[in-house]
């Protein structure tokens, strides 16, 4: 027994997250999401960082190391990042056979967005590469002179090119909602307002057969709809190479594939009839468009499911997150508790918060230690944290399996090491004063991302821009 699990149901898992940080079902809004990152230690090799596991144990660790998290400030549906490019051939939309690594849509220079309705090819249906950019933007589909024609989806904004573009990655949005003409995917609601269900949007050929002649030769298109039309394309030994909608090569048409003249409407069901006083053994079935038309929501058109999610820490964000340090692990967090115990349990809420306690010392001379390497906390109860950072006599540390969770005492003497054994030691004669919580408790919410990457440094009068893809 064999079973698959289809692009709906990972859509619908995305969608559900996506509408939880919305906010736009009922309850919805009391769910709290936060990109979290941590780990100031190196990793056993630096340039090629641990691969995260799918165990309790890695899940653990990771919260082990965490410094801060901030809310998660935009989010989007994306798809893999695939660039026009004259030279390419393209692979026209198929409802068999074709996923995200297949050619078969395009980002322009523009950034607009096209779907591939028609792949060029010459008389006897070899297939060409594209040479000609699309650039339309309305519901027109035209057949460009190198004999591609590309279904225009939408365009990425200049907000959604800063916050989701990626050397891998672009955004794609359901359009349906920016029905007012001033938006800034009203155009792309345009085009799904025209998609037509049912459409034929191409034919696939399973056998080319013998003795057919595209001249004489007729295609019927036999179901429940109706307007579909197409011609043959045969090569010098009479075999069917491929069948093209309409019923002739449309090059230079404004409107290939209206509803009227070529693709028609309102399939469900739909076969393939070649007529031929010669030709025999083709087989050749019709390519049906989604159930809602292409372009109604380019998220199905596209096969999106994952989710990029973005925040831009700055600096210290009001001192939450550390600086003159580094993190290597990037991990989401859902509805995290608060870390002081006189509120535990509570939900924390705040847009950011640091999830590192704080010890405060008695003897001044910690600030400038140099975090090139792993720097410990050492006290004499065996306590021994890694440090995070150092401002005057405060101290951000963390501890894990490596120290051991030993907790510091009030007034114990403590001295900073750049080993575990005490040796090299930077600061010395100091005694903690005070102990502060975290604002985030570490151990609590669900963890649902770990990407582990290497050093990210942060600096004072620095930001940088943490994406996190979310595959499902």
């Amino acid at each position: 027994m064999t079973a698959k699990i289809t692009d709906k149901i990972k859509k619908l898992a995305a969608q559900q997250i996506f509408d939880e940080i919305t906010g736009t079902k009922l309850g919805d809004s009391d769910n709290y999401y936060y990109i979290a990152v941590g780990r100031s230690q190196n990793w056993t090799d630096e340039d090629n960082p641990d691969t995260p596991q799918q165990t309790l144990r890695d899940e653990r660790l990771f919260r082990y190391d965490l410094q801060a998290a901030k809310s998660i400030q935009a989010f989007s549906f994306v798809i893999p990042l695939k660039d026009w490019s004259s030279g390419t051939e393209y692979v026209q939309y198929s409802d068999a056979g074709i996923g995200q690594a297949d050619n078969y849509y395009v980002r322009t220079d523009e950034n607009n967005v096209y779907i591939c309705i028609k792949q060029g090819k010459t008389s006897i249906g070899a297939a060409r590469t594209s040479t000609v950019k699309p650039d339309h933007t309305d519901v027109s589909i035209p057949v460009e002179t190198d004999g591609y024609a590309w279904k225009f989806l939408y365009t990425i904004t200049t907000g959604d090119g800063n916050s989701f573009l990626t050397a891998n990655w672009m955004p794609v949005k359901d359009p349906r909602p920016f029905a007012n003409p001033a938006s800034a995917y009203h155009t792309s609601y345009l085009v799904s307002e025209a998609a037509d269900s049912g459409q034929v949007v191409g034919y696939r050929v399973i056998s080319g057969g013998s003795g057919y002649n595209a001249s004489t030769d007729t295609v019927t298109v036999v179901g429940d709809g109706s307007g579909a039309s197409a011609r043959l394309l045969v090569n010098a030994s009479g075999a069917i190479t491929a069948v093209e909608v309409g019923d002739s090569d449309n090059v230079g048409q404004v409107s290939y594939g209206t509803v009227a003249e070529n693709m028609g409407t309102g399939y469900n069901k739909a076969s393939v009839r070649v007529t031929s006083s010669t030709g025999t053994g083709a087989s050749v079935v019709p390519v049906i468009g989604p159930r809602a038309g292409l372009g109604y929501d380019p998220r199905d058109d596209l096969r999106s499911t994952a989710l990029l999610f973005n925040i831009v820490p700055s600096g210290n964000e009001g001192g939450k997150w550390l600086v003159d340090n580094q993190y290597r692990q990037i991990g989401i967090l859902k509805n995290p508790f608060q870390g002081d115990s006189a509120v535990a349990g509570s939900a924390f809420t705040a847009p950011r918060g640091t999830i590192l306690p704080k010890l405060s010392l008695t003897t001044n001379g910690a600030a400038g230690t140099d975090f090139s390497g792993t720097i410990y906390l050492q006290g004499d109860s065996n306590a021994i944290a890694i440090i995070d950072y150092i401002e005057n006599l405060q101290v951000w540390y963390h501890q894990n399996e490596t120290t051991g969770f030993t907790p510091f005492r009030h007034s114990e003497p403590v001295f900073i090491s750049s080993d575990l054994a005490g040796l090299n030691t930077v600061v010395s004669s100091l005694t903690v004063d005070s102990f502060t919580p975290p604002e985030i408790n570490a151990f609590s919410g669900d963890v649902l991302y770990i990407s582990n990457v290497s050093d990210v440094p942060r600096e004072t009068d620095g930001s940088e821009d943490v994406k996190a893809v979310v595959k499902f």
